[in-house]
């Protein structure tokens, strides 16, 4: 899961595209089926991972000139999830996501969002280099008007310079590195992990659903997705840090909601801020919110273990002090991830092993 640059974008776009549907469903009163979009989103990433040796520019001309060839593409890395071992119920889940037809207006969505996105990066880096990025920028803005004439919510975005700096301001969680004190080997940004927390959130809600839980799992995902926000405006605080002062923690969240006032929520709408803020300032409150916080710490074991394998010294007791702490999580979704990651993780030797299609 974790490629740095590719989960950015990832989480670029499910910010992006869950703007847009709120703007869509503003615009236009027909309401958008964001839990579709969040897994469309994420499921399709998964592929991308998968044909990472291809580049965004180069699949664009795939698509353009032979569809057919790239849907088949996609096919081949979509099955290799699907052959993979999994829970029934989340292979039966991307089977409907990825084949869904009755959505059209999501689906434009979706790929608005990621256009959109292209067309931030490639506009940054026409800045150094003008000459490179000439025609793709140029065929982005083209696209973009195709998508504005329909959607509502991508003309909205596009003519409402407040819009785009909300969602400028959420990009800069791509700047923002997890574990900051520390040199690692893999660096994660922040954004990335919240896809990777969102995965996991996914996989948690969905095998405690198959073990009769009623978890939403759509209110899990915005959780998973929103919940580490503020840390673009106050940055990524270590723990320690928390805790150094008694009560700097209850002082913190007071700050951050005071800096989300003045440097976020100031560019929205009352009405979007209103349904924003619990997923924001309270993503781990109540049973759902417990349970992003299990994907949350699961993610923190990840990038420990992998830092840990590398050969990072520094990580070695933090991964065994959280691998004993989420070992006595009792839940089926998250006994079930310790079991096959770690399992994956102790017996690949060569992570750049790529997939075999056949």
């Amino acid at each position: 899961m974790i490629d740095v640059k590719q989960m950015d974008n990832v989480g670029a776009t499910l910010h992006t595209a869950l703007f847009l549907a709120y703007l869509e469903e503003k615009q236009t009163k027909q309401e958008i089926d964001t839990l579709y979009l969040m897994k469309k989103t994420i499921f399709t990433s998964l592929a991308d991972l998968i044909l990472s040796d291809i580049n965004s520019g180069t699949k664009a001309y795939i698509k353009k000139l032979d569809p057919k060839i790239f849907e088949e593409l996609y096919g081949k890395a979509y099955e290799y999830f699907l052959h993979s071992e999994a829970p029934e119920s989340l292979k039966e889940d991307f089977r409907n996501t990825m084949s869904e037809k009755n959505k059209p207006r999501e689906d434009a969505i979706f790929l608005a969002a990621k256009k959109y996105i292209g067309y931030v990066e490639a506009s940054t880096n026409a800045r150094v280099f003008p000459e490179i990025y000439e025609v793709p920028l140029d065929d982005i803005k083209k696209d973009l008007v195709l998508f504005s004439g329909e959607l509502e919510s991508l003309k909205e975005l596009l003519k409402t310079p407040d819009y785009e700096k909300y969602l400028a301001h959420l990009y800069r969680l791509s700047y923002s590195m997890r574990w900051n004190q520390y040199q690692r080997n893999t660096p994660i940004s922040v954004m990335s992990h919240k896809v990777v927390v969102a995965y996991i959130s996914y996989i948690i809600g969905m095998i405690g659903n198959d073990a009769g839980e009623e978890n939403d799992i759509k209110n899990m995902l915005l959780r998973a997705i929103y919940h580490d926000v503020p840390e673009v405006i106050t940055g990524d605080i270590i723990t320690p840090t928390k805790k150094a002062v008694p009560w700097f923690v209850e002082l913190l969240e007071k700050v951050e909601q005071a800096m989300m006032d003045d440097y976020l929520f100031g560019y929205i709408t009352p009405e979007y801020k209103t349904f924003l803020s619990p997923f924001i300032l309270h993503p781990f409150e109540w049973e759902l919110g417990e349970k992003v916080k299990y994907a949350d710490v699961f993610s923190a074991l990840i990038e420990a273990k992998i830092e840990d394998r590398a050969g990072n010294h520094f990580f070695h007791e933090k991964y065994q002090n959280i691998l004993a702490h989420v070992s006595r999580i009792k839940h089926p979704g998250v006994e079930y991830l310790l079991k096959e990651i770690l399992f994956h993780f102790d017996s690949v030797q060569d992570d750049s092993i790529k997939p075999s299609y056949e």
